[in-house]
């Protein structure tokens, strides 16, 4: 099975009037990030529709980028007004008007009915514009023959939704539900446990055991090397990335942090301590009788850079 998740909106966009913290294109970004995360321990294919929340992309393509899955799903959250309204809190599926998304739309708003504890049950919606579906993300979805919905997580326009949403923890239960929800709908029933290095989606993860879980914007040690996974859980490699102490650090082809080496990097020359940080400062170059280039003690660097002796 493959799923194409889509995040609604981009950058900072609406600020919730009930706390000034939450903007739904920030919440509904981490959100999908963490149904992708438990949907592809259950083995479905996942694809997003932008690489960076950051970056904008038409409706209409969103919704097209789904050529080929099985289900489109763009991820939102509702509002009453631009002021607080703490009597609306029902989760809505705005699914596409020729009802192939209906099912799984009523399922999964009732999951979030569920899970936040809302108190106005769950609907689905459908919504008519003069070209077919209103909504741009769900014509396109619908134009390459795939089943889509919008799926309002509640509203952001009231306090108590917004302080559940606004907390990790209940983010990441939501997600996991959410994945349990499609799983059991599409009768997917054992999710797979993967563990240690697995390529997928163009790249590198690192799973940890047999939990399903994967490395995601951290660091993690394998054997004798550090690497360095982003948002998405992807292995970082041939760029540079800061550790805690705020030194740089630069990662290598194959993903590994690089020690003790020189590194040509947009045709410019660095030097890596032994513990892997950038070298910041002068160094003497000097070269053996065969003209190769002698790797220099750091130990013996000078407070100005250059080795002594």
């Amino acid at each position: 099975m493959k799923i194409c998740l889509d995040a609604g909106h981009y950058g900072r966009y609406n600020q919730s009037p009930a706390d000034k913290r939450y903007y739904e294109s920030e919440i509904v970004w981490k959100l999908h990030l963490l149904q992708k995360k438990y949907l592809e321990a259950y083995g479905i294919e996942v694809i997003t529709t932008r690489e960076d929340k950051d970056t904008d992309r038409g409706l209409y393509d969103r919704g097209a980028a789904s050529r080929g899955c099985d289900l489109f799903i763009s991820d939102h959250t509702n509002a009453v007004g631009d002021s607080v309204n703490n009597t609306v809190d029902y989760p809505a599926a705005y699914c596409a008007i020729n009802g192939s998304a209906d099912g799984i739309g009523m399922a999964l708003a009732q999951c979030v009915e569920t899970v936040i504890g809302t108190g106005q049950p769950a609907r689905i919606e459908h919504r008519r514009g003069s070209n077919g579906d209103y909504y741009g993300v769900l014509r396109g979805a619908t134009a390459v023959g795939t089943p889509g919905l919008i799926l309002e997580n509640s509203f952001h326009t009231n306090g108590e939704v917004v302080k559940w949403l606004l907390n990790d923890a209940n983010l990441e239960r939501l997600a996991s539900a959410q994945a349990d929800t499609i799983a059991l709908y599409y009768g997917i029933t054992e999710p797979v446990k993967k563990s240690g290095w697995v390529e997928e989606n163009g790249g590198w993860r690192f799973y940890l055991g047999n939990t399903g879980d994967y490395v995601a914007n951290d660091w993690y040690k394998d054997g004798d090397y550090w690497y360095w996974f982003d948002a998405a859980g992807m292995m970082v490699h041939n760029d540079w990335k800061t550790g805690s102490d705020g030194k740089w650090y630069y990662l290598q082809e194959n993903g590994a942090m690089a020690k003790d080496q020189w590194v040509i990097w947009k045709h410019e020359l660095y030097r890596l301590k032994e513990d892997g940080s950038m070298f910041e400062g002068c160094v003497c170059l000097e070269t053996d009788e065969k003209g190769a280039l002698k790797f220099p003690d750091m130990g013996t660097i000078t407070e100005c850079g250059k080795i002594e002796g």
